[in-house]
């Protein structure tokens, strides 16, 4: 099969990627924006099996359209995410939403239209923390920033197109390796804080959207909003989440008045548990649980934790400074 796949040297790009390249079975065309970091992630993983490459701007018309020609199926995951999509509005909208359009409409040029996979996320379902779980791909979307809004208003783009697509809302796949990741941040951690402790969030590997990814290139799905989530194994609440990230890092877990303490049930994030049930049935993709997360995340950081652990108490003073809420405590 002939595979365009966009955004692909980013978190979950380069886990797809790889997935489809040890398959050994596609043609697969990657697009991304060529910097430095893009081209190292390109070199690591040409070494795995061959692929072509198309560096460009998804929000250019006539290099998306390019890219689009004579391919089967597309997996669009391209996209600005938080922090930097509501730092910048107009970049979010530019390549979350232009960028989506320009690939719709060259797909919908060719003779015979390709799949479209598109990467969602489960963010678009609002703050449902009043309302009990499982969140359900039926559930009418609550967009509420830049993002959402960004990823809703694609996801319609795409519904209405006339062509074979898939939509996937994907959970909280963080990276394992953190500081190679583009998602990275000192910006990142300061958004992090903003999520209260008790909040409900379903955790998935990485690599298990990756796998979810590439097996629905040939899965029955057209026409399908599906919720990728690592399932009842990776349902935890933000403290068991970060107790663990920061011990896994060596360092250990930091003030908990670094974190939002909500005033009222608007204070509370948008993630919560999902019903993964037929994504599941359809995909096969829940290999991983969040220990095994934890696990790769520790063996990924490696050496770096024989600094981490005895310095931890100044490494966590010093983490304090990027949260507005133990500032205002």
């Amino acid at each position: 099969m002939k595979i365009l796949l966009t955004g692909a040297f980013g978190n979950l790009g380069a886990s797809t990627l790889e997935n489809l390249l040890l398959r050994k079975k596609h043609e697969i065309l990657c697009f991304d924006m060529r910097n430095p970091r893009n081209e190292k992630e390109m070199e690591r993983l040409s070494r795995i099996e061959k692929f072509e490459i198309c560096w460009g701007d998804i929000t250019d018309p006539d290099i998306v359209a390019q890219a689009v020609e004579g391919q089967e199926c597309i997996l669009h995951l391209a996209a600005i995410i938080p922090p930097l999509s509501e730092q910048s509005p107009d970049l979010a909208h530019r390549v979350n939403g232009e960028g989506t359009h320009n690939v719709i409409e060259a797909a919908k040029r060719q003779e015979k239209p390709p799949k479209i996979v598109f990467t969602s996320s489960i963010t678009v379902h609002g703050n449902r923390f009043s309302e009990p779980p499982p969140r359900r791909a039926d559930e009418p979307p609550q967009p509420t920033d830049n993002y959402t809004h960004s990823k809703v208003a694609s996801e319609k783009d795409l519904i209405e197109s006339g062509i074979d697509w898939t939509i996937l809302r994907v959970g909280a796949a963080m990276p394992v390796d953190v500081l190679g990741s583009d998602s990275f941040g000192f910006g990142s951690l300061e958004y992090s804080f903003g999520i209260p402790l008790e909040q409900r969030i379903e955790v998935v590997h990485p690599a298990d959207v990756a796998t979810a990814i590439a097996n629905s290139t040939e899965a029955d799905t057209a026409g399908k909003i599906l919720l990728l989530g690592g399932g009842k194994n990776c349902q935890i609440t933000n403290r068991h989440l970060q107790t663990r990230l920061f011990e896994a890092l060596g360092i250990g877990m930091v003030c908990e008045k670094a974190f939002r303490v909500p005033k009222d049930e608007s204070d509370y994030w948008y993630t919560d548990f999902m019903d993964t049930e037929e994504s599941q049935r359809l995909l096969k993709f829940q290999n991983h649980t969040f220990e095994h997360y934890i696990e790769d995340l520790k063996r990924a950081f490696g050496w770096r934790r024989i600094f981490t652990k005895p310095l931890g108490p100044i490494i966590r003073r010093w983490l304090l400074r990027y949260s507005p809420y133990y500032k205002a405590s």
